[in-house]
């Protein structure tokens, strides 16, 4: 839509200094920055839709922070709370912004596990993820109630799960608790399956829905093998491919191979999950955003918006889960391009059958049709938390309060039932406190998270005493792993560590544990509430091909 020199004049206006910060250095705002900033500068809760790189963060910082700071004097600690599913997303945010909250006059924190630390007096603007703020909720209460903007950023990525029924429930909590007038509230997304309903699961009232941007054409085809999708690249002079893999075991092997088969040179391969530790994942951001020609081994931590910079090609090493993760992946390559160039390794029978049904998926901009269900192990977690946060004890009628959104009154009757036999709540009348187990788990941080539990190992070099990630499984005491896209040789243990040091033999293959559907806190659930739960189907693809089976 184009932009008269009167709309200009007048946002500029409205927008104030983050007018400067935010889009001095661009011409005019787009499509949906030009959409998005009307509403939310009138204070309404927004929706917004659009694709990759589009500026979909600019488009809520910039009139949030606007009218925060309208009134003039020192804005209360915190008065915007941004909540993202990664921790990669919430360093990514502190080094494109950071600055120019500064320049602003702004204090902010990013706040994660792995950088847990608050400064003191607290911070007027508070990025974080779901687990990091159960944590804030627990320990730093009673600093809540001026929070007056609310982003939820890469809510698809968390709704329909156990981590997007914990935000709903943390939500819950802020506004039963602490907040007066309710925050104005936004939804950021780079693909919906609805957004009105959206918007209703996470209270925003009467949302305005923006949804802008043409999608790119599509220049995808299927291969064989990673050495001839590597091929195809060359060939087209894209020199910068994002290889996406459906395990962190298959991003370390296949890294291996590019190396030993030298079908790209060795100071040019990378690899990136969950498993690395924070500093060897902020490493390889770096130097593949700063190598002109690279491949980086990587899940689904760089589907989302981390700056890795200018990527020519995605490969995708057999079809991803569904849909949505097909389109994340495209949405990571030729961002400055109008076509996509995209490729798909299909290795058996099966996986090319799906690439196209997600092809056609993508060209036809369908959105995937998943009806909502509940995961009561959220309720489970909620409880724990909640009643650590307070081990005065919680009368039953007001717990029931908090978890109402997710479960019935019978629900929630059985699940107490099974939480006191098992020794998690001790009953007093109709007061529930939390019982010396339940305090145990609080203090050890266990409480905050309902991501599912893997046995791991963390991996030391012994060279130099530093965390290179952590390993599913410890192997032998002697052998070699993959880690990092290195071949690293086992020499011992040390105070539950497994210690390695560098090699150049071929390694044996890393084991990394599938995660699980659904929370960790299953297992506390009686079994009729575990029976009411939908279980989700997956594809599994073995050397016949696909099948489903329900897990």
């Amino acid at each position: 839509m184009a932009q008269s020199f009167q709309e200009m004049r007048r946002l500029k206006r409205q927008l104030g200094p983050t007018w400067n910060v935010f889009f001095g250095g661009f011409g005019s705002l787009t499509p949906v920055q030009h959409e998005a900033i009307p509403l939310l500068l009138q204070g309404l809760d927004c929706v917004i839709a659009s694709p990759t790189a589009s500026g979909k963060t600019e488009a809520a910082l910039a009139p949030l922070l606007a009218r925060l700071m309208a009134n003039g004097g020192e804005l209360p600690a915190p008065c915007l709370l941004y909540i993202i599913p990664t921790r990669a997303l919430v360093a990514d945010m502190e080094r494109r912004f950071a600055a120019a909250f500064t320049e602003l006059g702004l204090t902010a924190a990013f706040r994660t596990a792995d950088n847990p630390h608050i400064p003191e007096g607290f911070v007027q603007l508070l990025f974080t993820t779901p687990e990091s703020l159960d944590s804030l909720l627990c320990r730093v209460p009673g600093v809540w109630a001026n929070v007056r903007a609310i982003v939820l950023d890469e809510l698809h990525l968390l709704d329909n799960g156990y981590r997007g029924d914990q935000v709903r429930l943390l939500l819950r909590r802020l506004e039963l608790d602490w907040l007066g007038d309710k925050p104005q509230k936004v939804i950021l997304s780079a693909t919906l399956q609805n957004p009105t309903e959206l918007a209703q699961r996470y209270t925003l009232e009467e949302a305005r829905v923006v949804v802008e941007g043409e999608p790119r054409s599509l220049n995808f085809a299927t291969v064989r093998t990673l050495a001839e999708a590597l091929e195809r690249c060359k060939a087209e002079k894209r020199h910068k491919a994002l290889i996406f893999c459906n395990s962190r075991k298959e991003c370390e092997t296949l890294a291996e191979q590019a190396v030993q088969k030298r079908l790209w040179p060795y100071d040019g391969v990378f690899v990136h999950h969950g498993s690395l530790s924070r500093t060897e994942r902020v490493e390889t951001e770096a130097g593949f955003r700063e190598k002109k020609g690279a491949i980086c081994f990587a899940t689904t931590t760089l589907e989302l918006g981390v700056d890795i910079g200018d990527v020519s090609a995605a490969i995708m090493y057999r079809p991803p889960h569904d849909a949505s993760s097909f389109m994340q992946r495209l949405g990571r390559a030729c961002r400055r391009e109008r076509a996509v160039f995209a490729l798909g390794v299909a290795l058996v029978d099966g996986d090319e059958e799906l690439f196209d049904e997600y092809r056609q998926f993508a060209r036809d901009s369908l959105q995937e049709t998943i009806d909502y269900s509940p995961d009561y192990s959220v309720v489970v977690q909620q409880l724990l938390s909640l009643l650590f946060a307070r081990p005065q004890g919680i009368d039953t009628d007001r717990l029931l309060e908090y978890v109402s959104p997710l479960c019935s009154d019978d629900v929630f009757a059985a699940i107490v039932d099974k939480l006191a036999m098992d020794g998690f709540i001790l009953r007093r009348g109709a007061l529930l406190q939390a019982t010396e187990r339940t305090m145990d788990l609080g203090e050890k941080g266990e409480v905050h998270s309902n991501i599912a539990d893997e046995q791991t190992v963390q991996v030391v070099d012994s060279a130099t005493g530093r965390k290179l990630g952590e390993m599913s499984t410890w192997g032998g005491a002697e052998g070699t792993i993959a880690l990092a896209g290195r071949v690293w040789t086992i020499t011992g243990r040390d105070q539950g560590k497994l210690v390695v040091s560098a090699s150049g033999d071929a390694p044996r293959t890393g084991s990394f544990a599938r995660r699980q559907h659904g929370g960790k806190y299953v297992y506390l659930l009686p079994p009729e509430v575990q029976a009411l739960m939908r279980h989700p189907m997956e594809v599994e693809r073995g050397p016949q091909g696909p099948s489903r089976r329900t897990i």
